[in-house]
């Protein structure tokens, strides 16, 4: 498990770092506007002088060792650096920046802010045991928030489960009931606190209580706590996308995503759809105090899960150069990562969906960036 999760990460980190810069002398989109016709790929850059000529060249190196399909950001001190588009939606145009796209597990860490807004408001606590919520669970009082929070639950994965749909049906309270259920029945695969396995059960389990304990459907709770506040027009939820053309023409492997959009099926684990501004602004305004607190902050990303490979926090794990982030994918075309490094106030979002990479370029972007 740890070593797939790793090499996703680096294979999606490769990608999309690679985009930065201009590419092969294509022409380029700026944000004053300017625009030239690029055929099936679309590259973009804002304030380029702003990275020395030897971190671009470094950059477009690691990008010639690889092919990636999809939409990639960075931004610095408040301003966009670096835009990257290629690919094609389903109607065969090309998509843009502005694409929306499912970001997976990405979507985790929206789901551990959710919990500590209400642990803010003195409505939960993370070291509160599960039989507050779950009392008919066998292993309820053995287990808190914050071992589902960090992985360290030992509760087997649902997903598999249920990713085909056959089991599921059209109504969400089912869905959830079916779920629970499934999850109820399984045994731990370690005692809690003891080790780390990753398991989408445990985001599952978060946004239900989140619905509990707000008294408001998952979705509108974030939407009204998180997306609206944010400014994040451009977001929503897997389940929307078919209500939803401009979505549906980003997605150019619809297909795979029939196994997601079962109401509740990706609930808290892997629901959300989003684009590259509307994850800027998630990633700065968590970090920067405007969804949490600075305190419960340093809780998602310092309280972590020492098994872990990767110190896996609060719906975020650390990454190279004292960043944090989480990658996601929906196999076999969707992947998403964000990048968040608050010392050196940058952030880096990509989303592909027909993802190519090599899994030695993540490290060689980043060493061109802060080194």
């Amino acid at each position: 498990m740890k070593k797939i999760v790793a090499f996703v990460l680096s294979a999606v980190m490769a990608a999309a770092c690679a985009g930065c810069g201009s590419v092969n002398g294509e022409s380029s989109k700026t944000q004053s506007g300017s625009t030239a016709a690029t055929g099936e790929a679309t590259v973009a850059t804002a304030a380029p002088e702003t990275l020395p000529n030897s971190v671009k060249k470094q950059i477009d190196q690691a990008l010639s060792t690889a092919e990636f399909q999809g939409v990639m950001q960075i931004s610095r001190g408040g301003s966009v650096i670096y835009q990257f588009v290629k690919g094609t939606d389903d109607n065969g145009q090309p998509l843009t920046i502005d694409a929306s796209l499912p970001i997976a597990s990405v979507s985790k860490q929206f789901c551990a802010a959710g919990v500590m807004l209400l642990s803010e408001k003195n409505k939960l606590s993370v070291d509160d045991t599960l039989d507050k919520y779950y009392p008919e669970y066998k292993f309820a009082k053995q287990l808190t928030l914050k071992n589902l929070l960090t992985m360290s639950s030992g509760i087997p994965d649902y997903y598999e489960k249920f990713m085909d749909g056959s089991a599921l049906g059209t109504i969400e309270a089912d869905n959830v009931k079916k779920i629970k259920e499934a999850i109820f029945g399984e045994e731990l695969y370690f005692e809690p606190g003891d080790d780390y396995a990753y398991s989408n059960s445990n985001y599952f389990l978060l946004a239900d209580i989140i619905e509990q304990v707000s008294g408001v459907p998952y979705h509108e709770y974030i939407r009204t706590n998180i997306f609206e506040p944010l400014g994040m027009t451009s977001s929503g939820f897997v389940e929307e996308i078919s209500g939803n053309p401009a979505w549906a023409s980003a997605l150019s492997n619809t297909e795979a995503m029939n196994e997601t959009t079962h109401p509740a099926l990706a609930k808290g684990a892997g629901d959300i759809v989003t684009n590259a501004a509307d994850m800027d602004k998630w990633m700065s305004g968590l970090s920067g105090g405007k969804v949490i607190s600075a305190e419960s902050f340093r809780q998602m990303t310092e309280d972590v899960n020492e098994n872990s490979y990767d110190n896996y926090g609060y719906g975020l794990n650390s990454m190279p150069y004292d960043g944090v982030g989480h990658v996601g994918n929906i196999p076999p075309h969707f992947y998403a990562v964000d990048y968040l490094n608050t010392d050196k106030d940058v952030y880096l979002f990509a989303a592909t969906n027909n993802l190519r990479g090599s899994s030695d370029v993540q490290q060689k972007v980043l060493d061109a960036l802060f080194q």
